[in-house]
């Protein structure tokens, strides 16, 4: 796409290494980065080069809402970052694409079966890639593990996820909403931070061990220096690459006796994607090259090996809210 313009952060909240990393690779070339949320006081909203009110995703007014800003605010580039938007703006990324911008988002097939946590256990144990075991709640207590793990198929943010025993599962499956049950897996829990370019080719992926998290987000991680995980992870991008995949994914598995087990993919910018840019995912920079209409060679197994990360809390201080509370 030539003659890009100014970039729209959606549902920015605490993004703020992500505009960040935006604004660093777009101001050379006199490019604005925008957020939008629901909330004034998203931090990110604080640190933009403008900052703009939107409904809930799903308010009918929600698309309206994105289709005027891009237009008042000449954007020829969306980037969503929560899960709950991706299949709204993937339906409709071709109607943006026809009014000049480019929604950063995968094929509506592919984000489909990234936000059911079922479909995706049966895509990629299809295409040969382990999986966690994983059954439906109306599933036969005696087929099921002694120890399993609870979570709502569509689901994210680790929120109302559980362990629990088999024989605890009655009193537990009616707090998970939707839920999906799966064995319980023990080992080092890690994350991909991947990139795939326009036309579904593996470019990078910086995997990482998840140290810590809070609230399903990483704030302290660091980078593997596992070259035995490649062949897999490249396993997993080409099978990524097969149902539409574009643009930055985030994956999740955990590395176990009998191997990685993939446990969720996500496509979109992981919360914890500040790690992999400062290792060496310039992903924002790349996402604005490849829309100038340059070519990206990919760059697989590149990146910092054993780089630490330690988040903390920043203030920010607003004195005028951009839109009342």
């Amino acid at each position: 796409m030539e003659g890009i313009l100014n970039i729209l952060v959606t549902s920015a909240g605490r993004r703020t290494s992500l505009v960040a990393a935006f604004q660093d690779a777009a101001r050379p070339f006199g490019q604005k980065v925008l957020a939008a949320d629901f909330d004034p006081l998203a931090p990110a909203c604080g640190l933009a080069d403008g900052a703009f009110q939107v409904p809930r995703v799903a308010d009918p007014s929600y698309l309206p809402a994105l289709r005027a800003i891009a237009r008042e605010q000449a954007v020829g580039l969306i980037v969503p970052t929560i899960d709950p938007e991706l299949a709204v703006l993937a339906r409709q990324a071709e109607a943006f694409r026809r009014d000049g911008v480019f929604v950063l988002v995968s094929a509506p097939e592919f984000v489909a079966v990234c936000r059911d946590k079922w479909m995706t256990s049966r895509f990629f144990k299809a295409e040969g890639i382990d999986v966690p075991a994983s059954w439906l709640p109306d599933a036969p207590m005696a087929a099921l593990p002694d120890e399993v793990f609870l979570k709502p198929r569509d689901g994210s943010a680790s929120s109302n996820t559980c362990q629990c025993r088999r024989e605890d599962l009655p009193r537990a499956l009616p707090s998970v909403p939707n839920a999906l049950i799966q064995e319980f897996l023990s080992g080092m829990e890690i994350t991909i931070d991947a990139f795939l370019d326009f036309q579904s080719r593996p470019i990078h992926f910086v995997p990482r061990e998840r140290i810590r998290t809070l609230g399903g987000e990483s704030i302290q991680g660091v980078t593997l220096d596992r070259p035995e995980l490649d062949p897999w992870v490249e396993q997993v991008m080409r099978a990524c690459s097969r149902l539409g995949a574009r643009g930055p994914l985030t994956l999740q598995a955990f590395l176990t006796e009998r191997g990685p087990v993939l446990t969720e993919v996500n496509a979109r910018f992981g919360g914890g994607f500040p790690l992999g840019l400062a290792a060496g995912a310039n992903y924002p920079a790349w996402i604005l090259a490849l829309l100038r209409g340059e070519s990206l060679e990919p760059r697989l197994g590149q990146y910092q090996r054993g780089l630490y990360m330690s988040r903390y809390y920043n203030e920010i201080f607003m004195e005028t809210l951009p839109w009342p509370r």
